[in-house]
């Protein structure tokens, strides 16, 4: 009961926090930031829990670094000791800090930005905003974005209760969408309590997901209606068992809530993932057990290249599979090395 009381809590913060932001004034926002102020480069800023972020680049001791993580990347490190903390997601040929709130050297929040660092990457930035978490520093992906037409760059608005950030808006973030005629369409990006930010777009009942296991999905017999209808109940226990050990879940450019976890006593040898669109409520679900040479997906809708690809990134293969999309079905190849 403790639970599911505390499910409802969250949800209800989710969808008050979501309804206040969904009309934001500037008079409100504690903090504002757009692409067209002056460009800094900080390479280093601490935040008022005592711990810091840094710009690093190269190989590192004793910890499995992703290819692009070699280049640069941004470190999450404990001030009184030096000693690393975590390596966040935010890693390319480019890893810009560039602001800080109020100041570097006490700082609540940090605005980060990366590319691969080559003349064509000028205009397409990944977005990362760093702020203090119930767990310490958090730094989350807001997206991918174009710089704007002219005069429509992305702006943010950050709100703070004392030391917490407790709502913030992206407006005019151009992540690629374009309509019927090739214009670029703008989307609104905003804050949620679960640490993740999310289109206006974002259905409302699935915000209590973000954050959650993906039993929380596979368990809800609304969400999963669908795709039970589709696929027999042995093959949907199966993917549900694939997940029943150690999860986690993000938001993906403010649309896919994408989760993974692999099976309880049998990790990592047999895993799987949930992706939910929360725009459309489409479900997808897999499993993968590279020992056997096994993989099994499920879908309520088939696959669309140019909407679902990039999330395909997300997906946690262990490094064991390559994915691609090939008419509407999702593949996986199995890497040799």
């Amino acid at each position: 009961m403790k639970k599911i009381l505390t499910a409802i809590a969250i949800g209800i913060a989710a969808f008050v926090t979501y309804t206040q932001l969904q009309n934001p004034t500037e008079n409100s926002a504690h903090f504002a930031w757009n692409e067209e102020q002056e460009y800094q480069l900080l390479e280093k800023v601490k935040f008022t829990n005592g711990d810091f972020i840094q710009v690093a680049e190269g190989e590192l001791q004793n910890y499995k670094l992703r290819e692009e993580c070699k280049n640069k990347r941004l470190e999450v490190k404990r001030e009184s000791t030096n000693s690393l903390l975590y390596v966040s997601g935010a890693c390319d040929g480019m890893v810009h800090i560039r602001a800080a709130y109020p100041t570097p050297k006490n700082a609540k929040l940090a605005v980060v930005t990366t590319n691969c660092g080559g003349t064509a990457c000028n205009t397409w930035n990944e977005h990362f905003i760093v702020f203090i978490g119930d767990s310490g520093i958090q730094v989350v992906k807001v997206g991918s974005s174009f710089y704007g037409p002219k005069n429509k760059r992305t702006q943010y608005e950050f709100i703070f209760s004392g030391q917490r950030l407790v709502g913030s808006t992206a407006q005019n973030f151009y992540d690629g969408t374009e309509n019927d005629l090739g214009d670029l369409v703008p989307s609104t990006r905003m804050f949620i309590q679960q640490g993740a930010f999310v289109d206006l777009r974002f259905e409302k009942r699935f915000l209590a997901f973000i954050g959650e296991h993906p039993d929380s999905v596979l368990g809800d017999a609304q969400t999963r209606s669908e795709l039970v209808e589709k696929i027999k109940p042995d093959q949907f226990r199966a993917f549900r068992a694939a997940m029943s050990g150690p999860g986690s879940s993000s938001v993906f450019n403010g649309r896919f809530l994408v989760m993974n976890a692999c099976m309880k006593s049998n990790c990592p040898y047999e895993f799987g993932s949930v992706v939910l669109d929360g725009f459309t409520g489409t479900l997808h679900v897999m499993r993968f057990n590279p020992d056997d040479n096994h993989f099994d997906y499920a879908s309520t809708k088939k696959l669309n290249e140019a909407v679902d690809g990039p999330w395909l990134e997300e997906i946690d293969t262990q490094d064991r599979y390559s994915l691609r999309i090939k008419s509407g079905r999702l593949q996986a190849i199995k890497n040799h090395s």
